[in-house]
């Protein structure tokens, strides 16, 4: 009996223990173990083998770990964790580093995925290394702390070894003393747990396993899939996996496997979206376990949880996984907003407690994203694609549209508030694809059109683009029909912002479609008619179609002038474009005639938009006198009287404060700007002042490169307006073919052969490469 008196005794098999304590008191104990039991309690066949399967293919990557870990292995080199989310890699590293060990070390392999596995196996290594079954047994009985056998045999050897505790996923067994250093030799161990205090207690050093680079997890599809496969597909297959090692070996595996179809790499992607997870699991071999299979594989991982007493984790993981695969700002999971909204099965006290096992498990990230107020950064969880993908495919149907909505309500709730505006960006994806779900395109309209507007309002179309194309179908989703006047509206606005995004004819169908809903719905809402008039009046206009493009801005005006009245932004922006168009056409008399019709409106105008169409409105006024000075000067266009009272001192100073109101209005940067710019480029450079017109013209086409893009026709047009004027100077004769070339081919590309802007870039390009150009 034990100095405390405790009883002591042990059974194995389906055996009976009896127990006495102090003198009288009996015991009967009956254990019935599950046959098998007892040779499982013998312990392992082999610790000298990695019991794990083999490798389909070369390592890929890892080139740094790998000395680190090999260096360490040399120098008898302490305790090292390799710790990441299911499917990394970390058992393959394992693997690998332990088939460098050569004699006279040894190589050890314990699974530590189970307790009983992890004392058996360790029992196992003890026996390896010199203990008696005498020893093994007493461990095995409670007679003798089993740990301490263990790492008394390893610290003994007199051989040096590598020991990989494989799997250890749940480390709490460890803690009890199975986890030591020596220095007799290395201890690697492979755990999904990126924190424990076992590792601290060990004095681990900790490494961190990824997915892998692109280019070298398209090299591992290559390995698997040896054949003639695209490049290009490879590469896209293996970042459409996210270059996640285990899918990437899943995926190389069907495809180098088939007997009765031969897929190619593209039509492997191409059925990835269908069903991913079902597909990928379709490339495990026939004996593969939980660990090989990715709809498994991760699962592992929230059993542990919810074991742990952590169950929450699952349904923040579900939440999740309706957004988009992308950084999600942590104030998206505040507990007072998870509370305001009421999210199925998930208390919104216990939703740190969720994330922080998530975090264990190295299922997400804790990453900080630039962008937040007073330049700080902002704190974000990310999680792999295939995870959220394997997540959302298997959340019960029933539940599935709870989950979905709350989603949707937490992003409609931190887009309303707004709180921290550098978040907003990192919510659009979020909204994005929120906005693509039949299930909650409805409930996200009013947060996607308030993002859309203001990128709108910022000149920022392409970012805008997405927005309004999502709106405008999610409206058609929500079942909007086509007299809906939102619906129109919304469909008008994705006209308007692809004709700015420089798609003139993807926009034409879009507005001609929203003008003849507008029509049918004009007794309702005659506003929304002129709108639709007037957005198309401006992309005829950029189109050439100067003649009808005037029609639908006079059937705009008398509109806005008999509902809002003569003096409203709405009405004189019907004005502003009939200028637009006549100076285009060569109208000069008529467009001065009602520039300054449109100049006297400017005092007092009124409505939401008035800063912007003055802005806007006296910056046509000035463009509209350059083109007639120009015109009058070549003989060009029908030059009217009112054109002799121009003089380029006056055109100059309306330029200038059509920059300055420009910069009041929309801000140094914006694009509208950038259009004031330009033409004080021009008028510069009629007046002799070919310095300041070429910082001017550059500082336009550098906003447009940044804003617009290349291929924009604004883009263009500064770039052959650019191209002419050093052609004309004579200083860069090559720099200004090179910007003459580039402009006309994009022009040509993008707008066709006839199009003003084409024939202006053919103009510079024919000035550009001639043999003398000429000072202007």
């Amino acid at each position: 009996m034990s100095e405390a008196g405790s009883p002591h005794a042990a059974a194995y098999g389906q055996g009976r223990i009896f127990q006495s304590e102090r003198d009288i008191q009996i015991t009967e104990h009956h254990h019935h173990g599950a046959p098998g039991a007892s040779e499982a309690a013998a312990g392992p066949a082999s610790v000298r083998v990695a019991l794990t399967a083999p490798l389909r293919a070369a390592l890929r990557d890892r080139e740094e770990l790998r000395e680190e870990l090999l260096a360490a292995v040399g120098a008898r080199g302490g305790v090292h964790v390799m710790h990441g989310f299911g499917g990394c890699g970390k058992t393959a590293v394992a693997r690998w580093l332990f088939g460098q060990v050569d004699a006279p070390g040894v190589a050890l392999w314990v699974d530590a995925s189970t307790e009983s596995q992890l004392r058996a196996g360790m029992l196992a290594v003890a026996a390896d290394r010199g203990a008696t079954p005498e020893e093994i047994r007493a461990a095995q009985e409670g007679r003798r702390a089993a740990a301490d056998l263990v790492w008394q045999r390893l610290d003994a050897s007199p051989e040096p070894w590598l020991l990989v505790l494989d799997n250890a996923d749940d480390p709490r067994p460890l803690r009890n003393g199975w986890l030591r250093a020596s220095p007799q030799g290395t201890v690697l161990v492979t755990s999904r747990q990126a924190t424990d205090p076992a590792w601290a207690a060990a004095g681990a050093r900790l490494h961190r396993v990824d997915v892998l680079p692109a280019l070298e997890a398209a090299q591992l599809l290559h390995d698997l899939a040896p054949g003639d496969h695209q490049p290009e597909a490879t590469l896209r297959l293996a970042e459409r996996l996210g270059c996640h090692p285990l899918a990437l070996t899943l995926a190389g595996g069907f495809l180098s496997q088939q007997l009765l179809e031969s897929w190619t790499v593209e039509e492997y992607l191409e059925k990835l979206g269908e069903d991913p997870v079902a597909l990928l699991d379709r490339g495990a071999g026939l004996e593969s376990g939980a660990r090989e299979r990715l709809s498994r594989t991760w699962q592992l991982s929230l059993d542990a949880l919810a074991q742990r007493g952590l169950p929450e984790s699952l349904g923040v993981l579900r939440l999740l996984a309706c957004w988009g695969h992308a950084p999600v700002p942590l104030t998206l999971l505040a507990p007072s907003a998870v509370l305001s909204v009421g999210v199925p099965g998930l208390a919104a006290e216990r939703i740190e407690a969720g994330l922080h096992g998530l975090l264990s498990a190295s299922l997400v990230d804790l990453i900080e994203v630039p962008g937040g107020a007073a330049g700080r950064p902002l704190r974000c969880i990310t999680a792999h694609g295939l995870l959220l993908e394997t997540v959302a495919a298997g959340m019960p149907q029933q539940q599935r549209e709870e989950w979905y909505a709350a989603a949707a309500e937490l992003v409609d709730l931190a887009v309303s508030r707004q709180a921290d505006a550098g978040a907003v960006p990192l919510l659009e994806p979020h909204l994005l694809a929120l906005l693509r779900n039949g299930m909650t395109a409805g409930k996200v309209l009013d947060a996607a059109r308030r993002v859309r507007d203001a990128y709108d309002a910022g000149g920022r179309w392409a970012d805008a683009l997405p927005f309004a194309a999502g709106v405008a179908q999610g409206a058609h989703t929500a079942q909007a029909t086509s007299a809906d006047v939102a619906g129109i509206a919304d469909a008008i606005a994705l006209g308007k912002i692809t004709d700015m995004s420089g798609d003139l004819a993807g926009a034409e169908p879009v507005l001609r479609d929203a003008l003849a809903a507008a029509t049918a719905t004009a007794q309702e809402a005659p506003l929304l008619l002129a709108d639709a008039c007037i957005q198309l009046s401006a992309l005829h206009g950029r189109s050439g179609r100067y003649t009808e493009a005037i029609r639908l801005a006079r059937d705009a005006g008398e509109i806005t002038e008999r509902v809002l009245g003569p003096t409203h932004a709405e009405t004189a922006e019907t004005i502003y474009w009939q200028v637009d168009h006549h100076s285009m056409l060569g109208n000069f008399g008529e467009a001065l005639r009602l520039a300054r019709q449109l100049t006297d409106l400017l005092p007092g105008l009124h409505g939401r938009r008035s800063d912007d169409v003055t802005a806007r409105s006296v910056l046509m006024a000035a463009a509209t006198m350059r083109a007639a000075l120009i015109a009058a000067r070549s003989a060009q266009g029908t030059v009217e009287e009112e054109v002799h009272a121009l003089n380029w001192d006056q055109v100059l100073e309306h330029s200038q404060d059509a920059l300055q109101a420009h910069i009041a209005t929309f801000g140094p940067a914006h694009p509208r700007t950038a259009a004031a710019r330009h033409n004080i480029a021009l008028v510069s450079w009629e007046r002799g002042d070919h310095q300041s017109a070429l910082a001017e013209i550059g500082r336009t086409l550098e906003v447009r490169r940044a804003e617009l893009g290349e291929g924009h026709p604004f883009t263009i047009e500064a770039a052959a307006d650019l191209a002419r004027m050093l052609a004309l100077k004579g200083d860069d004769a090559e720099e200004a073919a090179r910007l003459a070339e580039d402009a006309y081919a994009e022009a040509l590309r993008t707008l066709g052969p006839e199009h003003r802007i084409t024939v202006l870039c053919a103009a510079a390009r024919e000035l550009a490469t001639s043999p003398e150009p000429g000072e202007a």
